[in-house]
């Protein structure tokens, strides 16, 4: 298993933690038009309406790009899930909005200097 594998695995875990943890499966069409079953915790669902709705995304054109661009072999919900992870941790960092004063799962910020600057950096898990 590579570390990026393991990592997902990692954020499928911890999201079964959260109060929020009921599944749920969405239906978008694939490259081929076909339907895709996208299965997400509530959550991550509540997420991508937040986006959909400030018209930040086209969640349809995730599920494409996801679809031919794999990772790792993991499955399509779970690489939409590690770039919904991502998408929310990347807003955190750059202090753009976000739905929830509460930081994303794994997120965390950390000092890093190079020369004589000081950087305020984060992201995954330390």
């Amino acid at each position: 298993m590579t570390p990026h594998q393991e990592f997902l695995r990692w954020l499928r875990d911890t999201a079964t933690m959260s109060t929020s943890y009921d599944l749920v499966t969405r239906t978008y069409p694939n490259s081929a038009g076909a339907d895709e079953l996208i299965t997400l915790h509530r959550n991550y669902w509540d997420y991508v309406d937040w986006l959909e709705a400030r018209g930040d995304i086209n969640f349809g054109d995730w599920v494409i790009h996801c679809e031919q661009n794999t990772e790792d072999d993991a499955p399509l919900s779970e690489t939409l899930m590690y770039w919904l992870w991502r998408d929310e941790c990347n807003r955190w960092l750059y202090c753009a909005p976000t739905p929830s004063k509460t930081l994303p799962a794994g997120f965390s910020f950390w000092k890093a200097s190079y020369g004589d600057r000081v950087w305020t950096v984060g992201c995954g898990r330390l």
